[in-house]
């Protein structure tokens, strides 16, 4: 992305600091640092900091490992540190250099207790506060360099489900996890990363978020896969769920009134509606064929630079739904000891209603043998 779209999330962070009362932010290695400079760092033992005052400029803080990574991050400012180094030391000292006051200090919520304590040792006098309700409120509306990122990663997911599942009776007698594994090969074939799924065969489906495992893919079984991935720092996240053989009639019942209730969630996914109200539309058509008490979760959550961010799509969350928002409606009925059926996709709203990120089939797909 452009320095310019950098530089304007900073300052939106301002006002809202500004707000707030803050006179100071620490932002260390985090989704946050990645939104507000595309510095994707993972944190280490090593202090980073993007110090974001007021009014003064921004400055990193890193160790001179990074410097090749972090010469380019578009902050006109860093000040490097050596093993050795007191990076707290150097920190406080870059700080009454430039005359910042440290009074009111937000602090990234993700950062460990390695950095905190000191940080706040270094500024006895000052308040910390966590920073997230300043960051949170932007990143839940996506803007177009964003939706386009997530839309991409959306299509890649759907390409790499297809190519597996398109191999039909192959899978019988592999496990869960070799499905997984080909999966996730598959995701780096298509240049995503940070892979993640859940792998459920038959009655390890009922429980919505089974850990994959070794059970075998057999015919006359459910397979419900759940996967996530990231593209350029975005996270796409869907599941399937499909039949390995003729399925009994109950199940193809169920699978019937899951997708019932995804659709009306997804009529209801526009401006003027709130996210409960989502969530009502789902759960509401599961209640009325008599499964209310085996749709255990929530209907979707916030997805972006983390696979889960914002405000979920639950009962009581009564955020009216805007353009830029991407979360994912994903209603399911799960059966214990027996099968579980869940639907999932992702939307982001716009002007009209809801725009639906995923191409693959939602329809039942049974694989002949």
């Amino acid at each position: 992305m452009e320095s310019k779209i950098y530089l304007n999330r900073m300052n939106k962070v301002r006002t809202g600091m500004a707000k707030a009362g803050f006179d100071i932010f620490f932002i260390s290695p985090s989704s946050n640092l990645f939104y507000l400079t595309g510095y994707g760092r993972k944190e280490d033992e090593r202090l980073c900091l993007l110090v974001l005052p007021l009014e003064a400029e921004p400055f990193l803080i890193e160790n001179i490992l990074y410097r090749e990574e972090s010469k380019s991050l578009p902050v006109n400012s860093i000040v490097y540190w050596k093993d050795g180094d007191d990076p707290f030391g150097v920190l406080k000292d870059e700080i009454e250099k430039r005359n910042i006051a440290v009074k009111m200090a937000a602090l990234e919520p993700q950062i460990p207790a390695l950095f905190s304590l000191p940080i706040s040792k270094a500024f006895p006098a000052a308040c910390f506060e966590l920073g997230s309700p300043i960051t949170e409120p932007l990143r839940q509306y996506k803007d177009a360099s964003e939706l386009d990122l997530i839309r991409r990663a959306c299509r890649e997911s759907d390409r790499a489900l297809t190519a597996l599942i398109d191999k039909g009776s192959y899978w019988i007698g592999k496990t869960e996890t070799e499905f997984y594994d080909a999966l996730s090969a598959e995701f780096s074939r298509g240049g995503l990363d940070c892979f993640g799924a859940g792998i459920a065969v038959g009655a390890n489906a009922a429980v919505p978020h089974h850990s994959t495992g070794r059970t075998a893919i057999e015919k006359g079984k459910c397979f419900l896969a759940d996967f996530w991935a990231r593209l350029d720092g975005y996270f796409t996240d869907c599941t399937r769920t499909f039949h390995f053989g003729r399925p009994e009639k109950e199940f193809e019942d169920i699978y019937a009134i899951v997708l019932e209730a995804h659709l009306a969630a997804e009529a209801k996914a526009k401006p003027g509606n709130t996210l409960a109200d989502v969530d009502f539309a789902a759960r509401s058509v599961i209640e009325k064929h008599g499964y209310g008490e085996y749709f255990t979760h929530r209907t979707g959550h916030g997805i972006g630079i983390d696979v889960h961010e914002g405000d979920p799509v639950n009962k009581g969350v009564n955020v009216p739904m805007a353009p830029g928002m991407v979360f994912s409606i994903e209603p399911g009925i799960y059966l214990p000891g027996r099968f579980g059926v869940r639907i999932e996709n992702l939307v982001a709203i716009n002007e009209n209603g809801a725009e639906v990120l995923h191409s693959y089939p939602r329809e039942l797909k049974i694989i002949d043998l």
